[in-house]
């Protein structure tokens, strides 16, 4: 019989090393190249748990008008190319773009409730 082989030792004995510790407000170089998943994997956790709870209603107001009407939004508003616009979700219009759509639907807004006798 060949003789019993022992195992062999770990190469670093004793407690293993901790990780290196990060600085606070420095990005950890671990996520980078995975940032675009994990913000995908967790818009998919959001709508599984809570459903159609996590539709903005912005995104629902602005889905709900009809093209034609955002498409004169998006024209009053000055975007430049409003067909490529009409493509697009609320949430993938810039800060400045959404400002000038709401200034533009407080305008409309304003003028429109003023008028009665048209609307009988």
């Amino acid at each position: 019989m060949p003789p019993a082989e022992s195992p062999e030792p770990d190469a670093t004995p004793g407690p293993p090393k901790p990780p290196p510790r990060i600085p606070d407000g420095q990005p950890n170089p671990f996520y980078a190249p995975h940032r675009g998943t994990i913000a995908q994997l967790r818009e998919e956790f959001v709508v599984a748990v809570r459903g159609d709870r996590a539709v903005l209603i912005e995104e629902q107001e602005w889905q709900q008008l009809p093209q034609l009407l955002r498409f004169l939004v998006l024209t009053a508003a000055g975007m430049g190319d409003p067909d490529d616009a009409l493509r697009r979700r609320w949430r993938e219009f810039t800060d400045a773009e959404r400002l000038a759509i709401r200034a533009t639907l407080r305008t409309w807004l304003r003028v429109l409730r003023a008028l009665g006798a048209l609307t009988l």
